[in-house]
């Protein structure tokens, strides 16, 4: 059967509702020891709403639509400082495939989308952070040809 087309564009204001509700998806694979549910859920509203709300003129946020304009993925770009390089490179801050478009090649065309950037900006380098409970995205990032950086560990600490 084949791939329906998918166009991507640029997201508008009027896109933001449909984009708030990946944050479900965004953490459906999460977990951090120490954090409930809750605390995932929050981060990733207080996180969505941060990059919908980026007004950097060299950050980009992309919509994925179907042939019908329904928003069935997105991607937010935005320029960060690297410490090891000393320059700007290129960060996704967010990537999400709605369940219903997995395995369509949306993510594929946002990650390319996001590379097309990263060079037109002449970054050295794209990152991006995934929880360590997500192995499918991990895989996903793996196969599209990131490799682990840094490591980030975490330890609760019991009150009182």
């Amino acid at each position: 059967m084949p791939t329906p087309p998918i166009t991507l564009r640029a997201a508008t204001p009027a896109d933001h509702d449909a984009l708030r509700a990946f944050d479900a998806r965004l953490i459906a694979e999460a977990s951090l020891p120490g954090a409930t549910r809750a605390d995932l859920a929050r981060f990733q509203s207080n996180f969505t709403n941060a990059a919908l709300a980026d007004t950097n003129p060299n950050s980009r946020l992309i919509v994925a639509c179907d042939a019908a304009g329904v928003v069935c993925g997105y991607i937010h770009l935005q320029p960060i400082h690297d410490e090891v390089l000393d320059r700007d490179i290129g960060y996704i801050s967010i990537i999400a495939v709605a369940e219903s478009a997995a395995g369509q090649g949306i993510g594929r065309q946002l990650m390319q989308a996001a590379e097309d950037w990263a060079r037109e900006m002449n970054y050295p380098a794209l990152v991006l952070d995934v929880f360590a409970s997500n192995t499918f995205a991990r895989k996903f990032y793996a196969k599209a040809g990131f490799d682990e950086d840094s490591v980030r560990l975490r330890k609760p600490m019991r009150q009182g």
